[in-house]
């Protein structure tokens, strides 16, 4: 009896350790699946951002590669750029002074055999551009490190806060090939009041011929410029709202938006708009106009609602009752008529 015990003791021992190697075994598979499966998942993360940064890389390389086309195409393979302290100079137009240094850099480069020069000024407070325009160069005798601006380029760079206040700033100077066309375009926008005396009565003024009066001295023109100009000893300021050159295709002409024009030896088409307080007054109007009509259709819609709602009022009264002697009056006065 007690072999048989025993013996099935350890059957079923047995059983429970080849269970347990069977459970062991199964946890294993298990864990090896799962570690493969994160292997994997791994491995296709890796290869996503792999591959993400791969197109990450092949668009920074097409934004620089057409970045380099732009800036070769903008300055004609020169490269120039140097940021210089301004100084005041009391040259009339745009024509800055630059020191010998850069004379000498322009000369190498190539870029005053290249024709008349224009550069690209930046006003910078730190890293910050605050303003831009474009410039011709008139001398090279400024100081070194520093950049001779003259009054009207000042106003373009300043703005709003005057030509004083480029004293605080660095000037970003950059050669830039500017295109020449037969026939350019203008649109100004004259600043307050604009062509008025006291707000009132339109001053006649020529303004092309004043203009090319002003601009004598001027190299180039870059849309958001300021130019300062005075007719019978009053003084106006325009801002250069647009600009664009006209190209021939055939027998047409056609106007292409440019950031900056090279004013030498082109016929300039100037276009006026009205001024800054014409053009809010105008848009003031606009918008009142709007305001009143949306206040008309809401006067529509609230009048419309109260008859949805009176006529909802209307159809939820009760029936008036029905009145059976008065319906039955008739009826005895039709019998009464017929014997």
């Amino acid at each position: 009896m007690d072999a048989f015990t025993d013996f099935g003791s350890s059957e079923r021992a047995m059983e429970k350790e080849r269970k347990e190697r069977q459970e062991a075994a199964r946890k294993k598979r298990a864990k090896e699946r799962a570690a493969a499966e994160r292997a994997r998942a791994e491995t296709l993360r890796l290869d996503e951002v792999n591959a993400r940064r791969r197109a990450e890389e092949a668009v920074a390389r097409e934004h620089e590669a057409a970045a380099m086309i732009e800036e070769n195409r903008k300055t004609g393979g020169i490269r120039f750029c140097e940021v210089l302290r301004p100084t005041a100079t009391s040259s009339n137009g745009d024509r800055i002074t630059l020191p010998v240094s850069a004379l000498e850099t322009l000369t190498n480069l190539g870029a005053i055999d290249a024709g008349p020069m224009a550069f690209e000024l930046c006003a910078m407070r730190g890293d910050t551009v605050v303003a831009s325009t474009h410039a011709g160069v008139a001398e090279f005798v400024a100081g070194e490190g520093t950049v001779g601006i003259p009054p009207k380029t000042a106003l373009s760079l300043t703005r709003e806060n005057g030509p004083a206040s480029i004293s605080g700033m660095m000037i970003r100077v950059k050669y830039v090939r500017l295109g020449n066309h037969f026939k350019s375009f203008v649109r100004l926008q004259p600043r307050g009041h604009g062509f008025h005396k006291n707000g009132e009565e339109v001053v006649n003024i020529d303004i092309k011929t004043v203009l090319e009066r002003e601009l004598i001295g001027h190299t180039c023109i870059t849309t958001g410029d300021w130019l300062h100009i005075r007719h019978e000893k009053v003084s106006y300021d325009l801002k250069v709202r647009s600009l664009g050159s006209y190209s021939t295709l055939g027998d047409a002409k056609q106007l292409e938006s440019e950031e900056a024009i090279f004013l030498v030896n082109t016929d300039l088409e100037v276009d006026i708009m009205p001024s800054e307080t014409a053009e809010a007054e105008a848009e003031r109007a606009v918008e009142a106009a709007k305001a009143a009509e949306a206040e008309q259709e809401r006067q529509v819609q609230r009048a419309l609602d109260r008859i949805k709602r009176a006529e909802a009022l209307h159809s939820a009264l009760p029936s008036e009752p029905h009145d059976e002697r008065a319906a039955a009056a008739p009826a005895a006065q039709a019998g009464g008529g017929g014997g």
